[in-house]
């Protein structure tokens, strides 16, 4: 059951038309407040990324805030605002299925044990599962997977699963900061597999004869 707290206002900073979902930007508020299309009170309208809105904020059974008994305030878009893509990214598609790719081969010519890349398959299908969990959970009012447990998986190896889930599940991929703690995680992974290929330690990944 969730608590109405406050009427607020503030500017929708993404909206994603075919999902029928964005973010609400508070002034001088780092958090941004969900906004769903079923949370205006009036039918039938649009909302667009740069339109100012005012609503009941309410925080759902996981203490996360989201919008209600929104309307639409009269004053025009905001022009820095953003919208949410609708075609996924084919850099952030292509990383992943492409870094697979290179242990599936790696791996094909015995350059890495198998459980090197059962280990990075795995990782990321548990992580591609949890952000199709949150996104379900997040429609329904349902129990959230926290952002920090969602960024520990792809820290954990699982970064390619996150890549592909927030493009073709279209979740977490509005939030800038989101985004930049996620390609620290890839950036991470990265390093220590290089690092680990220094040929002083090239005994951990040669494959026995």
């Amino acid at each position: 059951m969730t608590k109405k707290v406050v009427v607020s206002s503030g500017v929708i900073d993404s909206w994603d038309d075919a999902k029928g979902f964005g973010f609400i930007q508070i002034a001088k508020q780092k958090q941004q407040v969900f906004l769903h299309i079923s949370a205006f009170a009036s039918k039938g309208i649009h909302p667009q990324a740069g339109n100012r809105v005012q609503f009941h904020l309410v925080k759902d059974k996981q203490g996360k805030w989201r919008a209600d008994n929104a309307q639409l305030l009269s004053g025009g878009a905001i022009k820095s605002s953003r919208k949410i893509s609708c075609s996924p990214s084919r850099f952030s598609i292509a990383i992943a299925l492409s870094f697979i790719a290179i242990l599936a081969i790696s791996y094909s010519l015995q350059h890495i044990p198998l459980w090197l890349l059962l280990y990075f398959i795995s990782a990321s299908l548990v992580t591609f599962i949890a952000y199709g969990w949150d996104k379900h959970s997040a429609r329904n009012n349902r129990w959230r997977v926290s952002e920090l447990k969602l960024h520990l998986l792809s820290l954990a190896g699982g970064w390619p699963g996150a890549l592909l889930a927030q493009q073709w599940l279209r979740h977490k991929s509005a939030k800038g900061r989101f985004k930049f703690i996620l390609w620290l995680t890839v950036l991470c992974n990265l390093s220590l597999i290089y690092l680990l290929h220094r040929p002083e330690l090239d005994v951990l990944f040669i494959q026995p004869k």
